[in-house]
């Protein structure tokens, strides 16, 4: 009997390691289709690398983390992230440089977009366009692949 249980424990143990594997551990793994990124006082993102399928309808959530300001804009392909900053008081010329943007967000307060991934492949940036944040390293990397 006592073998008989040992083997039904070590088959449960199993299973349930199996299941822990596929229940996936964040957002940011690829083919997800809805993932949270977290904008902190140390002026990074959480994650800094995100992976979507091509064409994939995606739902982004924007968490500020921070107590400070921080916001978050996906930079269309080609575009240059210095080049951008430089043009920030140019909301026309901003707007039409971005795929995504959501303005600033107060500390602790958070914002969810829906919006379409590209279909070219490639790494897409995405920053904090509050004036100095990018510069201190909040940019990050959306891998957008087939």
């Amino acid at each position: 009997m006592k073998v008989q249980s040992f083997f039904a424990l070590t088959a449960l143990v199993m299973a349930a390691l199996a299941l822990a594997g596929c229940s996936g551990g964040g957002a940011a793994q690829s083919g997800s289709n809805e993932f949270t990124i977290l904008g902190n006082d140390n002026f990074r993102f959480e994650p800094a690398i995100v992976t979507v399928k091509a064409g994939q309808q995606v739902k982004l959530t924007f968490k500020n983390a921070g107590t400070v300001e921080h916001s978050f804009a996906i930079l269309k392909r080609g575009t240059d992230l210095n080049h951008m900053m430089e043009e920030a008081h140019d909301e026309e010329a901003r707007h039409d440089e971005l795929m995504l943007e959501i303005h600033e967000l107060a500390a602790g307060a958070s914002a969810s977009e829906t919006f379409t991934a590209p279909t070219q492949p490639g790494d897409y940036t995405f920053a904090c366009l509050v004036p100095g944040h990018a510069q201190a390293g909040m940019v990050g990397t959306l891998k957008v692949t087939p």
